[in-house]
C-alpha cells in the first residue's frame, strides 16, 4: 500500500514539472500496469497542483517585482515579440492550447504574468491540463496497443 502511494506521489511530482512525458513513461516504462483512468487522474491532478503552486508563486513574484522596481523599459527581443503576439491574437485560450507542449511551470508563470488579474485564468489553466492529460494518455495507450 505504501509503495503504491509513493509511486503515485512520484508520478504526481513529475507531472508538476514534466507533464508532456509523464503519461508515456507511466504506460511504457513502468513495471506497474496503470489504467487509463489512473494515468489521467494522476497526471491531471499533478499538473493542477503544479499550476496552482506556480501560478500563485508567479503572482507573488510579479507583484513584488512591480512594487520594488516599478515598470522598467524592456528591450524587445524576438522571443518576447512572439509571446506578445500570441497573447494579443489568441489570449488565454492560446496559452491553454500551448500549455501541454510547454511545461507546467512555464505555462503557469506566463498565465500569472499576463492574466493574474483575470479570475478565470487559474481554473482555465487547470482545465487545459486536464484536457491535455486525456489527450496524451489516449495517445500513449494507443501507441502501447500498436507496439505490443
Amino acid at each position: 500500500m505504501w509503495i503504491y502511494i509513493l509511486k503515485v506521489m512520484g508520478w504526481w511530482g513529475l507531472a508538476c514539472v514534466k507533464f508532456l512525458f509523464v503519461p508515456f513513461f507511466m504506460i511504457h516504462s513502468s513495471k506497474e500496469h496503470w489504467s487509463w483512468g489512473e494515468t489521467v487522474l494522476i497526471t491531471s491532478s499533478g499538473a493542477a497542483g503544479g499550476v496552482f503552486i506556480f501560478f500563485h508563486l508567479g503572482e507573488y513574484i510579479f507583484n513584488w517585482w512591480a512594487r520594488q522596481f516599478g515598470r522598467s523599459k524592456r528591450v524587445m527581443t524576438r522571443g518576447r515579440r512572439m509571446i506578445i503576439r500570441i497573447k494579443w491574437k489568441w489570449g488565454i485560450k492560446g496559452l491553454m492550447l500551448l500549455s501541454g507542449l510547454i511545461s507546467v511551470p512555464v505555462a503557469s508563470l506566463l498565465a500569472a504574468k499576463f492574466y493574474r488579474h483575470n479570475p478565470n485564468a487559474l481554473p482555465m489553466m487547470i482545465i487545459a491540463f486536464f484536457l491535455w492529460a486525456i489527450l496524451l494518455t489516449s495517445v500513449a495507450y494507443s501507441t502501447k496497443l500498436i507496439f505490443t
